[in-house]
């Protein structure tokens, strides 16, 4: 993986290297079934899955929802001579190492109730990164005390010089009323602007940050893990990875880091699995569901950064790439908290900087670890934002 400027190395981009759910049409820009495109920011490669049932929380109703699944490599790696049919290849590599004999199931079992990681390890993955993996579980499941279930999977593979891995997460979407309602109807004991969603049918969104022109969304796009915690039931693999084995790990940084440490990049990895991502990395014109509370960090021509409860429910969110340039925030009134644009980090992140916003945020410097607390207040913020609870 190539270093940032600043001396850091990219964090492994948005979300997690997902099995297929489903043999199905290769999805490019929406609308565009059936064959394979990239972005010129970045290849990618979107594999359609079933439709499976889903038991929403706030009403009891049932409803079928579509699946997919959505792969890139990971954030830092050199992209040249990869495309989307490259990763296509990747991917289905992947299914086959997780299908094969051998695999293991790294699970320390229920915590109190609350969620419960389990990892599927191929045989590809060495001894020390296993007990690496044990250890990210524990840390993971002492900090959210949502009864579900979020599954994952694991490999190594040969990926060629210049590539961390290969990532992608499940996603299923639902309405925005269902969003909005899942929200408010998942809410802590200390939750105040989940209720403070725009009470409509649609979210207002723009799309394109050099213009006021706004869009009147009606659909939010959910990681399954997220949308398990948040919104419904539903079924599936929640996300996996391949990490490259031309890449030298520090599988325990307890001792001090040599290189990058694991531990780190699998929590990190986790939180994008468990939603904190961005349609403005590799959508057009739609919403993840961290977006919802993602806006302009300066009030441009149309006060486009809100100040209060009563801005938050009717300002406009920002979902673009780049525009305005390195302007963007999630705001959550009390705090905000400055986001990457897309460029030159993925828009699921928070911004880097000197400062480190949290765990969460893009890069992370040889020999750098957050051990043992890896998770920042600003990370667990915009996870509750988005439906988890954690003890506090």
């Amino acid at each position: 993986m190539s270093p940032s400027t600043s001396g850091h190395v990219a964090w492994a981009g948005a979300a997690l290297y997902t099995m297929l759910l489903a043999a199905g049409p290769v999805l490019g820009q929406p609308g565009e079934n059936g064959h394979i495109q990239e972005r010129a920011r970045a290849p990618f490669y979107r594999e359609q899955g079933p439709l499976v049932p889903s038991t929403l929380y706030a009403d009891g109703s049932q409803i079928m929802v579509e699946t997919e699944s959505l792969w890139h490599l990971m954030c830092g790696s050199d992209s040249r001579g990869w495309n989307a049919d490259r990763l296509r290849q990747a991917a289905e590599q992947n299914a086959r190492d997780m299908q094969a004999p051998g695999a293991t199931i790294v699970d320390n079992g229920l915590r109190g109730g609350g969620i419960d990681l389990i990892f599927q390890l191929s045989n590809n993955v060495p001894a020390a990164a296993a007990d690496a993996i044990a250890a990210a579980e524990s840390y993971i499941e002492s900090k959210f005390s949502d009864p579900i279930t979020v599954r994952i999977n694991i490999d190594f593979a040969n990926m060629g010089s210049g590539v961390l891995g290969a990532t992608g997460s499940n996603y299923t979407k639902a309405s925005y009323s269902i969003s909005r309602a899942g929200l408010i109807n998942g809410r802590d004991s200390d939750d105040v602007l989940q209720a403070l969603m725009p009470n409509a049918s649609n979210m207002p969104v723009r799309y394109n940050g050099s213009s006021d022109s706004v869009t009147q969304e009606n659909r939010i796009y959910w990681t399954l893990a997220n949308y398990r915690a948040t919104i419904g039931s539903v079924n599936g693999i929640a996300a996996s990875m391949t990490f490259n084995t031309q890449f030298t790990w520090d599988y325990d940084p307890s001792n001090g880091v040599i290189g990058t440490s694991f531990i780190d990049v699998i929590v990190h990895e986790v939180g994008h699995a468990l939603g904190f991502t961005s349609g403005a990395d590799f959508r057009n014109n739609d919403m993840e569901a961290l977006d919802m509370y993602r806006f302009q960090r300066t009030d441009g021509t149309g006060n486009y950064n809100p100040d209060t409860e009563l801005d938050f429910q009717t300002v406009p969110r920002l979902v673009d790439f780049n525009t305005p340039n390195d302007a963007h925030n999630s705001d959550l009134i009390s705090v905000e908290y400055r986001m990457s644009d897309g460029n030159p980090y993925q828009a699921s992140h928070f911004r880097e900087q000197f400062q480190q916003i949290g765990i969460m945020d893009p890069a992370l410097g040889s020999g750098e670890t957050n051990y043992p607390e890896y998770f920042r207040q600003a990370d667990l913020d915009m996870f509750d934002a988005i439906g988890y609870d954690y003890p506090g």
